[in-house]
């Protein structure tokens, strides 16, 4: 048998043992802590760069599966208008006034939350996703250690 068939092949056996199901599970793991790690970093670039404007709230609905209050806004930055759409909070309507957080380099990237705090929520997912990675890694070789019992007579 091909040694990197016998390697990288899900339920191949290797010196008698077959791969742990659980392995599939490391690189979509790996991938979520390098997409959320990312996106913490830029969150933490914009927050360096962050300014705030006032905006006016033009339209407000609930989506997603919690229905979420998301809230369509426009802002204004030098004499040009911004628009942008953002979760809110449920008591925002039609016509009210907010604080807009953008990007001074690029007013498109705005949100109604502080990007300090967004990156924050980020960085704390990143954690998460790195213990249950090592809780992962950590389980599926104690599982595959080879048990041994012990035995009360003297090894001559």
């Amino acid at each position: 048998m091909n040694f990197f068939h016998r390697i990288f092949a899900p339920h191949s056996k290797i010196g008698g043992k077959s791969w742990h199901p659980l392995w599939k599970t490391v690189p979509f793991l790996v991938f979520a802590v390098f997409f959320f790690g990312f996106r913490a970093a830029n969150q933490n670039d914009a927050a360096s760069r962050q300014q705030t404007s006032y905006g006016i709230i033009g339209q407000c609905e609930h989506r997603g599966r919690g229905y979420e209050n998301y809230c369509h806004y426009t802002f204004p930055v030098g004499d040009e208008q911004y628009t942008g759409v953002n979760q809110a909070d449920s008591e925002l309507g039609f016509g009210q006034i907010v604080v807009v957080y953008y990007d001074y380099q690029n007013p498109g990237v705005n949100a109604l939350e502080n990007f300090t705090e967004l990156s924050r929520k980020s960085r704390r997912f990143v954690y998460i996703l790195l213990l249950v990675l090592a809780a992962v890694v950590a389980f599926i070789l104690w599982d595959g250690a080879p048990y041994r019992e012990t035995s009360d007579k003297l090894i001559p």
